[in-house]
């Protein structure tokens, strides 16, 4: 009988089995037009004009970030609940796709509770680096915050915002499991809190 000897093959199996649950979900309310709802039963602990919570984040290397503390005029944060389905591909590929368009002020962010090193993984398969990637995990600490954490599942409500330079949501769409957002809404959002030459 095979054994999963090491933290790294176990770890491998539980990525698997969530890419699995994300998959389900979309497929599930494809059919039926049902949507996850957030851990708090319906309705996002956020809405537009919200401070972004003061929490930490996982970023590149396994360095904790202040997610209010990246330095960037505006942010345009992509929430997927797991990363290597083919959704949040999808999402995640469009974003980092069509940045040439946006400002260099705009900072696009795609946030998931991936580990930071599969996270790592997906952006070098996927020859993506000119988005930033931060994992919720394993704390979930914005998804708990916010009230976007699907918390049986472990990962999050799909979700696009856009944040000015002082952390206030000026952008919130809560996407159905297996949408797409709308990129042209988020963009035009983030381009209106730009300053004017």
């Amino acid at each position: 009988m095979n054994r999963l000897h090491g933290p790294k093959e176990r770890w491998t199996v539980l990525s698997l089995g969530l890419a699995g649950l994300a998959a389900f979900l979309a497929f599930a309310q494809a059919r039926s037009g049902w949507a996850a709802p957030p851990a708090n039963g319906g309705s996002s602990g956020i809405k537009v004009g919200d401070r972004l919570p003061d929490v930490l984040v996982i970023g590149a290397g396994g360095k904790p970030v202040r997610l209010t503390q990246t330095g960037a005029q505006v942010k345009l944060i992509s929430i997927v609940p797991q990363l290597n389905t083919p959704v949040c591909d999808e999402q995640t590929h469009r974003f980092s796709e069509q940045r040439g368009s946006l400002d260099p002020k705009v900072q696009v962010i795609t946030l998931s509770t991936n580990s930071a090193d599969d996270q790592a993984a997906f952006a070098k398969k996927a020859r993506i680096g000119n988005i930033t990637f931060l994992s919720d995990a394993p704390g979930y600490e914005f998804g708990r915050t916010t009230g976007l954490l699907l918390s049986p599942y472990k990962i999050l409500h799909r979700a696009v915002l856009v944040v000015d330079r002082d952390n206030v949501i000026r952008h919130l769409q809560l996407v159905p499991m297996g949408e797409l957002p709308n990129f042209d809404a988020a963009y035009e959002a983030a381009g209106k809190l730009l300053p004017r030459p």
